[in-house]
């Protein structure tokens, strides 16, 4: 915007002397009022102009003599295009260019609505990322910004991932048809990175994917995030791989990230706060949230990160108006690692883990042949193997995501995916609701690391990726048992509170039983041993995080309640003070019918 004759009179900031060039340098004109940029010396008038954005007025004296003034802003910095949502509705925007101080050229689609704000907010950002900036003119370099319209446009979009079924946008590129470009307040691109080659990846990384389960396991996640959308599927999901230190579940975590980025900055640590891993998540829509080392995680929060970060929302957040902000929507897959599992993690905050947890965050056993390798492709051991992987993944990365997307735009799949899902998935055989989800999860996995085969991009054989992902489900589905998990929680509650109380929390219903304190119920022989009568409340206490009506349901479909009078769930007992209650009858060895 033009400053005006009155505003520049009377002006505070400093103006810059302009001394003559030698020869040779590039004529242009100047203004004589607005802004100029160029990227070398120039000469005008025969004056010198260096590099950058220049503004440009002049002065009249009270003679009304005029002199011209120049005043040099910062380095080369170029407003290339109007950016806005695909609907040109909102969003809108201007796409920066400019040279920092290592000569190198970045972009910056600057949402249009910081140029409401502060000017430090827009400045901060340039400085950050190494843009030369005289600093008293931080106001005029956001009125140089608000002044640019230049006729090209771009679609911005504030999310990474799929924009439409043929352009996939990330903080670093667009990957496909149409001319697009990722739009955020700040310069933080979520560490999506590129280094090396991919030819390198394949060499160092993905050679080591054969006879390996749990290593494609960990590709086949940071592929398929990319299947999500098209999938039609809306919610993502997560793994969580579990065993001791140092045998090389961590390496596969930062190898999968090493398809999108660095592998040890794409991956990050569980120990964040909730509102902090919404943000990563939500730079990673589309694509992979890897965390390493779940014992790190906020007992207090982590069951409700796990559900936010794989059902793909943020928490309700309200604006300084108290008007309600716009909630963050993703869909991305998780990939977890550590010592521990999520239930471990949730009871050091005395939280128990609900079914939806257990089946959004899939616990995998990590142990196999050689630490979480089974196939060592001629290192000498798995710590070995580990060493090279791990270096690896900081050398050669941030290619194989990219060549996926474009070769399933290239090979026009995207619609074909519904289709093939549903092949692969007749090889899982679930076992109840909850496991069909788990073998879904685990089938879209597989449906990944196959087209990744076939566009040549893994060294895999037809079929190995998706006989891998029925092993791990199988060994998953093998381990949690029968029936639905709430169903074993609920049972297992019962049993441990048996365990613990069944001699301090009970009294016998003999006449010359001792009163117990804080009594839970009562116990009675039989010929097939002990029954415990649960009064309401003890059954309450030994299942609080469950409703009751829920354990009553469980207990009962497993034969627990094994005396019941007609329409209830509870049976009378005359006991030795005369009263006569409805008790819970409950045979303890029926406890272990599911688990």
């Amino acid at each position: 915007m033009n400053a005006s004759e009155k505003q520049l009179k009377t002006r505070s900031c400093a103006t810059i002397n302009v001394t003559p060039l030698a020869p040779a340098a590039t004529k242009i004109a100047i203004p004589k009022n607005g802004y100029s940029v160029h990227d070398t010396d120039i000469t005008y008038n025969g004056q010198r102009f260096y590099p950058g954005v220049w503004m440009h007025y002049s002065t009249r004296t009270e003679e009304g003599e005029e002199t011209a003034r120049h005043e040099w802003l910062c380095g080369p910095l170029h407003v290339d295009a109007i950016t806005r949502n695909s609907t040109c509705s909102e969003g809108y925007g201007r796409l920066l260019r400019f040279t920092n101080l290592d000569g190198k050229e970045l972009s910056w689609a600057l949402p249009s609505e910081l140029l409401a704000g502060r000017p430090e907010r827009i400045v901060s950002t340039l400085f950050n990322r190494g843009l030369k900036i005289d600093h008293s003119q931080q106001r005029e370099i956001v009125s140089y910004i608000a002044s640019q319209h230049p006729q090209r446009r771009v679609i911005s979009t504030a999310t990474t991932g799929w924009l439409g079924d043929k352009l996939f946008v990330t903080p670093l590129e667009s990957v496909g048809t149409g001319d697009a470009i990722f739009q955020s307040e700040s310069s933080s691109n979520g560490e999506y990175g590129k280094a090396g080659t991919l030819e390198g990846w394949q060499k160092s990384i993905s050679a080591i994917l054969p006879g390996n389960p749990l290593f494609q396991l960990g590709i086949g996640a940071s592929l398929a995030g990319t299947l999500l959308a098209p999938l039609r599927v809306y919610s993502g999901c997560g793994f969580h791989l579990l065993w001791d230190s140092s045998n090389g579940k961590t390496t596969i975590v930062m190898c999968a990230a090493s398809v999108w980025g660095h592998g040890n900055k794409f991956m990050r640590k569980w120990a964040a706060s909730g509102s902090g891993l919404e943000g990563l998540s939500a730079l990673r829509n589309d694509c992979l949230v890897p965390l390493d080392e779940l014992g790190q995680a906020n007992p207090a929060i982590v069951g409700e990160v796990v559900y936010a970060i794989v059902d793909g929302g943020g928490k309700q957040r309200a604006e300084p108006t108290g008007a309600a902000r716009k909630i963050r929507r993703w869909l991305a897959i998780l990939l977890s690692s550590g010592e521990i599992t999520l239930e471990t993690k949730m009871r050091e905050a005395g939280k128990p883990v609900r079914a939806g947890q257990e089946v959004r965050l899939v616990t995998v056993s990590a142990g196999r042949t050689y630490g979480a390798w089974d196939n060592l492709h001629n290192h000498p051991s798995g710590q070995a193997l580990s060493d090279a992987l791990q270096k690896a993944s900081g050398v050669h990365y941030g290619h194989a995501g990219p060549a996926f997307v474009r070769r399933l735009i290239e090979h026009g799949d995207t619609e074909k995916l519904p289709d093939l899902l549903d092949t692969i998935q007749k090889r899982f055989h679930p076992t109840s609701s909850q496991a069909a989800r788990v073998a879904k999860n685990f089938a879209i996995l597989a449906l990944a690391l196959e087209l990744a085969t076939t566009y040549g991009l893994l060294p895999l054989t037809e079929g190995e990726g998706t006989n891998s992902m029925v092993e791990l489900f199988e060994s998953w589905q093998a381990g949690r048992g029968e029936g639905p998990s709430e169903d074993r929680q609920i049972l297992r509650a019962i049993a441990d509170f048996i365990d613990r109380h069944g001699g301090s929390r009970f009294q016998s219903t003999a006449v010359s039983a001792e009163a117990v304190r804080d009594r839970a119920g009562y116990w009675e022989h039989t010929a097939s041993g002990r029954i415990y009568l649960f009064t309401r409340g003890g059954l309450q206490d030994a299942t609080q995080d469950f409703e009751l009506t829920r354990v009553l349901r469980t207990l009962d479909s497993v034969g627990a309640l094994i005396k019941k009078e007609p329409g209830k769930l509870q049976h009378r007992k005359r006991l030795p003070d005369g009263s006569n209650p409805g008790l819970y009858w409950i045979d303890p060895a029926r406890l272990e019918h599911v688990g």
